[in-house]
């Protein structure tokens, strides 16, 4: 559901106060997310912020949970699925490591989505939101920022990809399809995922990394993979020869995933790890949109067709005139932030280059 500019500040306003925390702020524009950045030596590692230890199944003591939301959505989108995500226990700065627990789809909607939702509905009026404030009647909204109790907060993934077509370094984004739970026709930034494991009960510990996640998204949402539930390898994928390119080129350097930060959605109250995958070698965009390619580029149903755009990054102007005007009143909050800060890190690393 789209809000217009005067609703997006009020909003943001209102979380801030709520939350006590900095909202994170691009072209004069502040966003309801506030976002903690990975240490040096973090960067360059995407599963360092991760607890070494595995999650393990969640508390189902839900301070707030919408069943009428989450109902709406089951009979409206029929092919959900219940699958199990990880979800944040708790979140520690200065370095950042996150320890998850383990959950479930549908709770994620009931207790997150449903925030989000509800504050969309009301962002007109006079911002009552009871499913919130039930929810921090026993939860400090403060704390909330780093722990998650009494909810689902199930941990997402967003990636920006940017790749060197034929000298210019572009970003891709693309608008959700109605295939998705929510923010269907929004921009997003490809891939983004919900942070989970594919094989029963979460059957191998290896499932809980960054870089595993990323890897296997990029092949379901750029070269249209299909998804596998349960598979018989928590690795199945490995042998896909898009992701044996990749995989050659960041060997050789030429191309490198980097982390970017940890964002605190204020709207669902949900962490996203945010990812750069930065592909320095032109040949790349150029074999997978060739029209003979032996690895063609391809979304999945996720993705709306025909959507995905690229714009040059060199420029916040110049980037923006390649999509609507007001792109964030478009797209989920924290894909706006994982887009920023995604850009910020390429320059760099293109410049360092």
């Amino acid at each position: 559901m789209a809000i217009d500019s005067r609703d997006y500040k009020n909003l943001t306003d209102y979380l801030q106060r709520l939350y006590q925390c900095q909202p994170f702020a691009r072209n004069g524009i502040e966003h309801p997310a506030t976002v903690h950045y990975p240490s040096a030596n973090q960067i360059h590692d995407v599963d360092s912020i991760l607890d070494p230890y595995p999650p393990t199944p969640e508390s189902r003591e839900f301070a707030a949970y919408n069943y009428s939301y989450l109902h709406d959505l089951q009979n409206s989108k029929p092919f959900l699925h219940n699958g199990s995500t990880f979800t944040l226990k708790s979140l520690r700065l200065n370095p950042l490591k996150l320890r998850g627990a383990l959950g479930r789809y549908y709770d994620m909607l009931a207790t997150c989505a449903a925030l989000e939702h509800e504050l969309r509905q009301v962002a007109a009026g006079w911002m009552r939101a009871p499913l919130r404030a039930t929810y921090h009647r026993q939860v400090d909204p403060v704390a909330s920022l780093h722990r998650g109790l009494g909810r689902s907060a199930a941990i997402g993934i967003g990636t920006l990809t940017v790749f060197n077509d034929a000298g210019v370094y572009k970003a891709m984004l693309a608008r959700r399809s109605e295939r998705t739970a929510f923010d269907s026709g929004f921009f997003h930034v490809l891939p983004a995922m919900m942070f989970g494991p594919t094989t029963a009960a979460f059957c191998d510990p290896r499932e809980w990394s960054i870089k595993h996640q990323v890897m296997r998204e990029v092949l379901e949402e750029l070269f249209n993979m299909p998804e596998e539930n349960d598979p018989q390898a928590w690795d199945f994928f490995r042998q896909h020869p898009a992701l044996l390119y990749l995989q050659e080129l960041m060997d050789a350097g030429s191309a490198k995933l980097y982390l970017t930060g940890v964002i605190i959605n204020l709207l669902t109250l949900r962490p996203e790890i945010s990812t750069l995958l930065l592909i320095h070698d032109p040949a790349w965009y150029k074999r997978v949109t060739a029209k003979d390619s032996d690895m063609p580029f391809a979304t999945a149903d996720e993705t709306e067709r025909g959507t995905v755009a690229t714009a040059p990054i060199d420029d916040d102007d110049i980037f923006l005139s390649h999509f609507p005007d007001a792109l964030h009143l478009q797209m989920p909050v924290h894909a706006v932030v994982t887009m920023w800060i995604g850009i910020d890190m390429a320059r760099k690393a293109i410049a360092a280059n």
